[in-house]
C-alpha cells in the first residue's frame, strides 16, 4: 500500500515481505522518468512490525541528474545507534 502524507511531504509504503533479519544497508533509486524526476531524499525508515525495531538510513541528498552529484541511485547504511524499540 502506498500513500503520500501531504503535510509532511513524504511517501509511505507498506510492504509485506519475508523476514530480512537485521538490516544494515539499503539501495534506493528511481528511473529518472517524467517531466521533473528530481527528488530530495532525507531518509528511509524501515519498521519491522514483528520485532518492533525501526532502522533509519539517512541520505540528505538529491536523487537527480541535474542536481547535487547527478546520481539517481544511492546505497545507504543504517545509522548506528538509531535502531529503536517501539512499545
Amino acid at each position: 500500500m502506498h500513500f503520500i502524507d501531504v503535510f509532511l511531504q513524504c511517501d509511505v509504503f507498506h510492504l509485506e515481505i519475508v523476514d530480512l533479519g537485521k538490516i544494515f544497508k539499503c539501495k534506493i533509486r528511481h528511473d529518472n522518468s517524467f517531466i521533473n524526476p528530481s527528488w530530495y531524499l532525507d531518509k528511509v525508515e524501515v519498521v519491522d512490525n514483528l520485532d518492533k525495531e525501526t532502522y533509519t538510513f539517512h541520505c540528505e541528498r538529491w536523487l537527480a541528474k541535474n542536481k547535487d552529484d547527478n546520481k539517481i541511485e544511492r546505497s545507504l547504511y543504517v545509522k548506528v545507534g538509531i535502531s529503536y524499540r517501539i512499545f
